[in-house]
């Protein structure tokens, strides 16, 4: 997905405002301070010396469609650099996630988020951060999060932060810009049942908004309708990783298990699929499902390919 490194520097800075708004988090709040509230200089800048206030760079609060009445308040921190990602990003990550911590830890106390909840009709809140750490290179290896994966952090704060790096990035937009160009079509994120999201009052089960939990995940599931014969539906499942037959294997058990209610069309899409070099290991794959009927509707498809359209 080295392609995308390339696009990101065609919009600058302003990529991950531009991102948000693709993903559904449209007209976050930006460059926001609040007030460090910790006492006996327990949040240092980089310098080690205490800090007194937080800037924030975006803040965006929905309420999730994964959990009954639970607001979620997303504080954001952007990190955009014109240079690849070092050899060893560990010292430079664990700065800039502890920054995002403090702030969070901060955010979740202030003013400011209670005045803001007061907007909504809420059980519970969660404040999350995302960390965006980006840059414009394409000879960088995009997959920053293997790499500080292992990174221990020397805050006892119990705080739930996601990350995206250029392959994380690269994976959503791609995905996306397949979904437009299908003018057939028109799509919305697939909200499964977790169990905590059972309220038939509240439950939606296709949005417009991306579930921050999906930021980091292998998957992106999607609900695809006919424009021009509504009860014409498909469920898609993308995939970040590349085509393998145990890849795909389990992608059809887990298209089986969350798509009962969504009868139509299966579409399967891999980064890397290839008709030529995967035919056989595709046709192979559903033959060991004892489920035909099923398998039958299943159609695979490479989504970095925006012509590459499925067949039905």
């Amino acid at each position: 997905m080295g392609e995308w490194s390339k696009k990101i520097g065609e919009y600058g800075e302003d990529i991950v405002e531009r991102f948000l708004s693709i993903i559904g988090w449209k007209d976050p709040a930006k460059g926001i301070q609040i007030n460090c509230l910790k006492n006996n200089n327990e949040h240092l800048d980089k310098q080690g010396r205490a800090v007194h206030t937080h800037g924030i760079d975006f803040l965006y609060s929905y309420m999730s469609p994964l959990v009954d009445g639970q607001l979620n308040n997303i504080i954001i921190s952007s990190k955009y650099k014109t240079e690849k990602y070092p050899n060893s990003p560990t010292k430079e990550f664990k700065w800039f996630m502890t920054d995002l911590i403090n702030q969070v830890e901060c955010y979740s106390i202030s003013q400011l988020k209670y005045e803001s909840q007061a907007d909504y009709r809420c059980q519970s809140v969660n404040d999350v951060g995302v960390l965006f750490w980006l840059n414009n290179q394409a000879d960088s290896d995009d997959d920053l999060i293997s790499k500080v994966a292992t990174a221990r952090l020397n805050i006892l704060q119990n705080r739930t932060i996601y990350i995206v790096d250029n392959k994380r990035a690269a994976f959503i937009m791609e995905v996306l810009r397949y979904l437009q160009s299908q003018k057939a079509y028109s799509y919305s994120f697939y909200y499964p049942s977790t169990g905590r999201n059972i309220n038939p009052q509240s439950r939606n089960n296709t949005g417009h908004i991306l579930p921050v939990e999906y930021l980091n995940s292998s998957i992106l599931p999607i609900k695809m309708v006919n424009v021009s014969n509504s009860n014409e539906t498909c469920f898609m499942i993308a995939t970040i990783d590349k085509f393998e037959k145990d890849t795909f294997m389990r992608l059809i058990g887990l298209a089986k298990d969350i798509s009962t209610n969504l009868p139509g069309h299966i579409i399967i899409g891999f980064p890397d699929y290839s008709p030529l070099k995967h035919d056989v290991i595709e046709k192979q794959t559903k033959m060991g499902f004892d489920d035909r009927d099923f398998t039958n509707t299943i159609s695979v498809i490479n989504y970095m390919n925006p012509l590459n359209a499925f067949n039905q």
